[in-house]
């Protein structure tokens, strides 16, 4: 069940989840830009809302999607880098890294998404992919990828 906390948001905007993407994904609010959705879509990824990616997914891309499908854990996100951004009146456009784990290998998808504004809703409706960058084997006493300031040893790999 989705519920308020006051750790920082996994977006990486540097506030506190209940201030940040929370209120989007209880429908309280809604993003007022592409990257603010690009962020609430990623911490719902993180915290596997399905049925709120669902309903940011444009009705035209979804294929056979459904929340479901969208609620599957599909990698242990850990940082999500916004790279470059643009929200005109109706469409817009998110660059982003995110970076997740994938059995121990720091892994980063690497997305220019396409958005559009309708009914004074922005949704998601596709993205060009770069080629996919692998770190290697994280060191236990390199700094943790979620961006926690931790070593890799004492956050992430507990």
């Amino acid at each position: 069940m989705l519920k308020e906390n006051q750790q920082l948001c996994p977006c990486n905007s540097g506030k506190t989840y209940n201030l940040c993407c929370f209120p989007l994904h209880i429908k309280a609010d809604k993003p007022e830009s592409c990257e603010q959705l690009m962020r609430s879509r990623f911490s719902a990824f993180v915290y596997q809302l399905g049925d709120y990616l669902y309903d940011t997914y444009h009705p035209d891309y979804r294929g056979s999607l459904t929340a479901e499908v969208l609620s599957e854990k599909t990698a242990d996100w850990k940082n999500l880098q916004i790279i470059d951004t643009n929200s005109a009146e109706h469409s817009g456009y998110v660059e982003f890294k995110a970076w997740f784990l994938e059995q121990g290998h720091l892994a980063c998808h690497h997305e220019r998404s396409n958005f559009v504004k309708q009914d004074n809703q922005w949704l998601y409706c596709d993205g060009l992919l770069y080629p996919e960058q692998k770190s290697g084997k994280i060191k236990r006493n390199a700094p943790c990828p979620c961006g926690s300031g931790k070593k890799y040893k004492q956050c992430c790999a507990k």
